[in-house]
Formats: structure tokens, C-alpha cells, sequence
């Protein structure tokens, strides 16, 4: 359950996020800065412990005669994430881009840090590293979160 968190979450996913940041932003303790080579968005909120639920947001994009191939596997994954981890992955979505049908977006959501480590070990992750080791994914890119809050209650 998710008791106790004093945290908020500051990750903007949004392009152009760095416009919104004079506006309501502010309010919220969220600050830009800037480097020369490097541009960030900081909180001045406490973050939580790794005890919080972690959700991770997973960006690929998969060569367009392994999407078949790659279907079957994040099925099995997802799957395998929901029904066989005891409780461990609280949710796992998968998503298509609709303006390119080779791009999906994985949704995941678990208990804790240590639910997702166990996770990494199990026989349906590693039909996903098999699939990226035997050169399925063109791109991948990975925003890890804490959990703070959800649309429904958490089993």
C-alpha cells in the first residue's frame, strides 16, 4: 500500500515543459537549470525512499520485421509480470504510436525496488533481453519514477 509518501514526483515528459515552468510550476518548488551543455529540471520536494512503488516508462522502437517477433515477447512478459511475481508488478501496460506502428511505450509499475530487481530475474524478462541481444530494438530509452499516486486502488 502506499502509506506515507512526502514526496512529489518532478519528471516532465512534456516538450516544452521548460514554458511552463514560470507559470504554475513555480508554485509547485520547480526551478530550470540551465548549463551550458546541459539543461534540467530540479525539485526542491524531498524525494521518497526506494520503498515506494516504482513505475518506469520505457520507450522502443523496434526494426519493422521483428515487430511481430517483439509482440509476442513483451506479451509474454507483461503476462508473466502480472500473473506469476506474487504481487510484485502492480501493472504493465503496453502501448503503440499511432503516427509509427514500430514505436510502443511499456508502462510499468512495481512494488517496490526490490519487486522490480526480482523481476529482472525471471525466465519472461529474459526473453526480453534476448530479444534486444539479438538486435530487435533500434532505440530504447527508460525514465524511472516513484509511485505516488494511481487513477485506481493498488491490489
Amino acid at each position: 500500500q502506499m502509506k506515507g509518501f512526502a514526496s512529489v514526483i518532478c519528471i516532465l515528459l512534456i516538450s516544452g515543459a521548460s514554458a511552463f515552468l514560470g507559470g504554475p510550476a513555480a508554485s509547485l518548488g520547480l526551478r530550470q537549470q540551465t548549463n551550458p551543455s546541459v539543461t534540467k529540471t530540479t525539485c526542491s520536494a524531498q524525494q521518497s525512499a526506494s520503498s515506494a512503488p516504482l513505475a518506469l516508462v520505457v520507450n522502443v522502437e523496434i526494426k519493422p520485421d521483428r515487430v511481430d517477433d517483439f509482440l509476442k515477447v513483451i506479451e509474454e512478459d507483461a503476462i508473466g509480470s502480472r500473473e506469476r511475481e506474487e504481487g510484485g508488478c502492480i501493472r504493465f501496460d503496453v502501448l503503440r504510436d499511432r503516427s509509427n506502428p514500430c514505436k510502443f511505450v511499456m508502462y510499468e509499475v512495481y512494488k517496490d525496488d526490490s519487486a522490480a530487481a526480482r523481476h529482472r530475474e525471471t525466465p519472461h524478462f529474459k526473453l526480453w533481453t534476448e530479444f534486444k541481444a539479438s538486435g530487435g530494438v533500434v532505440a530504447q530509452s527508460a525514465v524511472k519514477a516513484d509511485g505516488i499516486f494511481y487513477g485506481s486502488r493498488i491490489p
